[in-house]
């Protein structure tokens, strides 16, 4: 593009875009948690939360919010939690008699619900609030075994909670993303909004506000830019252009090596970006839910200054995925399955880093693209192969 023209895309953003005047009313609202910069803080999520989950707090709620919370996240999962409970405790549960503890033995948030003295209808929920943070060694091992320890005569449910309701890394703890939990927030300021002073409805409002840009991404403000990068595309993408974003950077690198390496790339954005091999693509039928209906593919996961990569079962055909799943446990040597149950959702039956986080902090880029093309041959060369030929030799529809 001419220089001229760039002026031109420029001047036609800057002076007809009233998306854009739309979009900055729209982010130019109040809101406590960008005032105080702690959209992504997971201690500041985790307090927030736990202020609703408990039924004593001055929100007005009382135990709504809780019951909804565990009815959600009991009637999203049932096939996976292995107890007598069922979704109609959960409605009728007591809740007098509720304790709420935040970080509890390092765990975020711990639920106490004693039951009327039901010996075993009595429930120990831990949440694990993920946001930005990766997990650390044994993280979740130690709480479950902290909670099997001091809760061994209650109906103990483990939650793991993410943006996107990702694969933890021990199979007991169970994904909840936290879309659902903007999906219930909106619900209540609907319908709740006589019960709630203005003070508490704002805060609740601004709260959902901040899940929906920052964490979850769904919503008007995401409709309204679609609309503003159709219509300015070429402006966008020249400020994009200029625009220092390291993980950007890597992440479109990481989609240019794809293609060096005759690899097909599914879908990616900054974050996640999705391939597969000749061989997977041409063997294994798409009968996914999600992803161009694959079921089964690498995806890097570059967040945090680090890059890891996955060769995952995804949401899909039940049949399908069981067949993939017993067929990969039969080749341990090429697989590093962590949980030997399959997961009803994502499941993960190779993962390994192509970047850790000590070498993502490299100055000089040029460097760290050569780390990332190094790291990769390697896999490349050795697993990634030995996987195409294991289904290429033994698979079978």
């Amino acid at each position: 593009m001419e220089d001229s023209e760039e002026i031109r895309a420029l001047e036609e953003f800057v002076l007809n875009n009233p998306d854009l005047e739309k979009l900055e009313e729209m982010l130019d609202i109040f809101n406590v948690f960008e005032v105080l910069k702690i959209e992504k803080v997971e201690l500041k999520h985790s307090d927030f939360l736990a202020w609703l989950l408990n039924p004593y707090e001055n929100h007005s709620l009382e135990s709504f919010f809780l019951r909804q919370f565990l009815k959600r996240f009991y009637s999203a999962n049932k096939g996976s939690i292995e107890s007598d409970l069922t979704l109609f405790d959960f409605e009728t549960f007591n809740y007098s008699d509720v304790e709420i503890r935040r970080e509890w033995k390092n765990i975020d948030i711990l639920i106490l619900i004693r039951g009327e003295g039901k010996k075993n209808k009595k429930v120990a929920v831990a949440i694990e609030n993920k946001i930005d943070s990766p997990e650390t060694n044994d993280q979740l091992v130690r709480y479950k075994k902290i909670m099997g320890n001091e809760f061994p005569d209650y109906n103990r449910l483990l939650i793991f909670l993410t943006p996107y309701g990702i694969e933890p890394s021990d199979s007991d703890w169970i994904p909840f993303p936290y879309g659902s939990i903007a999906e219930l927030l909106e619900g209540i300021l609907k319908h709740k909004k006589d019960y709630l002073s203005g003070n508490i409805y704002s805060f609740i409002d601004q709260y959902t506000r901040i899940l929906r840009r920052y964490i979850v991404e769904k919503g008007e403000i995401e409709d309204i830019c679609r609309k503003i990068y159709s219509k300015h595309k070429k402006a966008l993408d020249l400020i994009f252009d200029y625009r220092p974003d390291l993980e950007l950077t890597v992440s479109e690198y990481l989609a240019e090596m794809l293609v060096n390496f005759d690899l097909i790339k599914i879908s990616g954005e900054k974050t996640y970006i999705h391939f597969t091999t000749n061989i997977l693509d041409r063997k294994i039928k798409k009968l996914g839910s999600e992803v161009s209906e694959r079921i089964f593919f690498y995806y890097f996961v570059n967040i945090n200054k680090r890059i890891q990569l996955r060769l995952s079962i995804c949401p899909g055909n039940a049949k399908y995925r069981e067949k993939l799943h017993r067929f990969c446990l039969e080749r341990p040597d090429l697989f590093n399955i962590t949980k030997k149950n399959l997961s009803p959702k994502w499941h993960s039956v190779l993962s390994t880093t192509i970047l850790s986080t000590n070498e993502y902090d490299e100055d000089d880029l040029e460097v760290l693209k050569s780390k990332i093309e190094n790291n990769f041959q390697k896999f490349f060369n050795n697993e990634m192969k030995e996987i195409d030929r294991y289904f290429e030799e033994k698979w079978n529809e």
